[in-house]
């Protein structure tokens, strides 16, 4: 057998010195036989990436993201067999289950939900990091029988209420087949007694329990413990539109709101359930923080189409890049005098009308403003000394921007490091007018970049 795997994936530091690697991913036995019988292992590299993936890193272009992601697509175009025996191979040559990667289905497409392949990726690859309930959900969607006694076999139906929820599921979309397996799975295994049961004391343990316990609240919030003590929310599980961000968890009190805790995007919220990131596109309005909060995250309320209002505490100091990116429906809000740091993309893509950067922040992020649609006046208030690259890009009603004499640099970007082109601060703003100070760097910028501008009145 022979594939082109190794001409665009294994040239690079992670994979060329492979041997192993490669034969097995060119299916080639017999030197896979004689490789391990010279002692040959995969390379710490490769079973590295192949165990853990790659990290946090962004750059797509990065040979380890590279690496794992060629080998994602290699898998694709193989013949299911030769898909499973690949898979065979290099699991025996792990210390552990396969790094899963949803970039798995995505390429995949249908052909996942054979159930030769299907049964392979469930050997294979980790399944703790695997979306159970909506991959069962997409095994139904797509006809897919044969691969439900696999989700049986590795334990995916367990749950009572899981199976309850599929078998509903099944009977709404019209998969009559698929409805019928799962009845004759909950009539072949399921102790309706003991579930009644179970069903009523969980119902009455829930009428009488304190809705602020820790346990309760446990439902509703992911969190840890920060050094000081302190908590930062980690996911937000409620699906309601106004949510109350609580000011204590038992005696600990929640100062951030961490890393996509309420982001409808999955790079940012990598562990949310696919019904809760639909929900935060859709319907998520409005959520109020408490006073307690001083950092709010990087992508925190991320792709939230439907958020229209957010309570910013007075005491917050730190917005993270991409913080409220996307959030279309965001038409106002109020930064605290206090901030410190504004991250890169922080309102980028928001419905945002208006904004006043406090003089707190020193220096703002890259592309803080970037492509709002609705935006048409900024504030940049005296003690500002930097503004990042494109900052007011793409903003085709922006009409004033006011800057203050305290400006020392405005960034500009230029688009590859070979570019004559310069892209300034209000690139593709048209409308744009800077109110600056006589006799400032603000003027002085603006004069230098061909942007029109205006003098501040005494």
């Amino acid at each position: 057998m022979t594939n082109s795997f190794e001409h665009y994936s294994l040239n690079t530091q992670f994979g060329a010195e492979d041997e192993l690697f490669k034969a097995i991913m060119t299916l080639d036995k017999r030197r896979v036989q004689e490789l391990k019988a010279d002692g040959a292992a995969l390379t710490e590299n490769v079973r590295n990436i192949l165990e853990n993936g790659f990290g946090r890193k962004q750059n797509t272009s990065d040979p380890a993201v590279d690496l794992y992601f060629n080998f994602i697509r290699e898998l694709k175009t193989l013949p299911s067999a030769a898909f499973a025996e690949i898979l065979t191979l290099l699991r025996m040559e792990t210390d552990k289950p396969l790094y899963y990667s949803e970039a798995l289905w995505f390429w995949g497409n249908k052909r996942c939900f054979e159930p030769e392949i299907f049964g392979a990726v469930l050997k294979a690859f980790e399944q703790r990091q695997m979306s159970k309930k909506k991959t069962m959900r997409e095994i139904i969607d797509k006809d897919a029988l044969g691969c439900l006694p696999l989700c049986e076999n590795n334990g995916w139906l367990k749950n009572p209420r899981t199976r309850d929820e599929l078998i509903e599921y099944a009977n709404e979309s019209g998969k009559t087949e698929c409805a019928a397996w799962l009845l004759e799975f909950k009539n072949r295994t399921a102790d309706l007694a003991a579930e009644r049961a179970k069903a009523e004391k969980k119902m009455i343990r829930e009428l009488n329990a304190d809705p602020n316990s820790v346990s309760e609240l446990k439902k509703q919030w992911r969190f840890r413990k920060l050094g000081d003590g302190t908590l930062e929310i980690t996911c937000c599980k409620i699906m309601r539109g106004e949510i109350t961000v609580p000011e204590r968890i038992g005696k600990d009190t929640v100062s951030a709101i961490g890393r996509g805790a309420f982001s409808a995007y999955r790079y940012f919220a990598q562990r949310t359930p696919s019904e809760i990131l639909e929900f935060r596109v859709n319907a998520l309005k409005r959520v109020v923080l408490p006073e307690t909060v001083t950092c709010i995250g990087i992508g925190a309320f991320n792709n939230c189409n439907a958020l229209e209002h957010v309570d910013i505490p007075s005491v917050v100091t730190e917005i993270g890049g991409s913080a409220f990116s996307d959030c279309r429906s965001l038409r106002e809000i109020t930064l605290p005098t206090g901030l410190k740091i504004l991250g890169n993309g922080a309102f980028s893509g928001t419905g945002l009308r208006a904004a006043l950067i406090p003089g707190s922040v020193e220096e703002t992020g890259v592309s803080v403003f970037y492509n709002c649609t609705a935006l048409k006046t900024v504030t940049v208030s005296e003690g500002v000394r930097c503004i990042g690259k494109l900052a007011f890009a793409f903003c085709p009603e922006l009409e004033t921007v006011e800057l203050p004499a305290s400006l020392e640099e405005i960034m500009n970007h230029r688009p590859t490091p070979t570019s004559d082109e310069i892209q300034n601060a209000f690139f593709h703003s048209p409308k744009v007018t800077a109110i600056v100070p006589r006799g400032s760097y603000a003027e002085k910028y603006c004069r230098e970049n061909n942007i029109a501008f205006a003098f501040k009145e005494k």
